[in-house]
């Protein structure tokens, strides 16, 4: 599934804010801001009506950060160069100070490893999916798919998404939606206490509203994705697979995290640090870490 580019959403957004781009706009707009915190903050600066000066300031900080980007790929690009003539040894220095750089940078602001760099095989985080066993899988009372997987290489951090429309080149935005979760290793978090087990709780579909008139449409998942290393990904549950019922501990596992989380929602909803799309898309997760029972 493709995403387009921030600088291109944030050329969209005004279009969109605006109710006057096309409904191909809308959902390509949609599809990344689920996905992009910057550009939902963005967006939610343009609906409330910042101060251009304000706009101004969150664009050049934009730019800046979009040219650090092109300026590390420029000198990834000059060590590509460095080793097709032959100069091994001062390459390879070179090449580990990049890295240190890269990897510097990710621990101080966490946007270099987590984005485009992330889809570099060195920069590649994420577990793979062979190392992610799925143990638990039950249908929740509400409807919720409950979902409990154990890592068997040490991990940090893991990220979750539901409800994304997929997209092809043939058929362009088609209608399905799906969800996904995965497991990473930032090397550099030296702080984090590693996951023993994550269990997500995935709402399988949703009611969106559409536009100003009111009118609302169903977001109801087909598939749920265990995504991996190099964009692998396995199906973990399809539309229409039966699923056991889940047992009392587990219900009330269940409705203890969801109860937490929506109340913390509420409140950041009522503080302006999140949006409706992160409603929409938000994924209930309980992680048991390895030094203490949940977080």
């Amino acid at each position: 599934m493709s995403r387009i580019p921030c600088n291109v959403n944030k050329d969209l957004l005004p279009l969109y804010v605006d109710d006057v781009c096309s409904e191909e706009s809308k959902a390509m707009v949609e599809e990344h801001l689920a996905g992009c915190r910057k550009c939902q903050d963005y967006f939610d600066a343009l609906r409330e009506g910042t101060a251009e000066e304000k706009m101004k300031e969150e664009r050049e900080e934009f730019l800046s950060e979009e040219k650090m980007n092109r300026e590390a790929v420029s000198v990834i690009k000059s060590i590509k160069r460095e080793i097709s003539k032959g100069r091994t040894k001062r390459t390879a220095v070179t090449v580990a100070a990049v890295l240190l750089v890269l990897f510097v940078l990710e621990g101080l602001s966490g946007s270099y490893i987590g984005g485009w760099l992330g889809e570099i095989p060195v920069f590649d985080t994420r577990l793979k999916t062979e190392d992610v066993r799925v143990i638990e899988m039950y249908l929740l009372e509400n409807g919720y798919l409950y979902i409990s997987v154990e890592p068997d290489k040490k991990c940090g951090m893991y990220y979750t998404c539901n409800v994304i429309e997929t997209f092809t080149e043939e058929e362009g935005f088609t209608g399905e939606y799906e969800g996904y979760f995965g497991l990473e290793n930032i090397p550099l978090d030296w702080d984090s206490i590693p996951i023993r087990k994550l269990s997500c709780i995935f709402p399988l579909s949703r009611r969106v509203k559409e536009d100003d008139y009111g009118n609302i449409k169903e977001r109801e998942d087909s598939v749920i994705y265990l995504m991996g290393k190099g964009g692998e990904r396995i199906p973990v549950w399809e539309k229409g697979q039966e699923v056991k019922k889940a047992p009392p501990e587990i219900e009330d596992r269940a409705r203890k995290a969801i109860e937490k989380e929506d109340a913390e929602m509420e409140e950041k909803l009522r503080k302006g640090e999140a949006g409706v799309l992160d409603v929409i898309n938000n994924v209930y997760t309980i992680a048991e870490l390895e030094s203490q029972e949940s977080h």
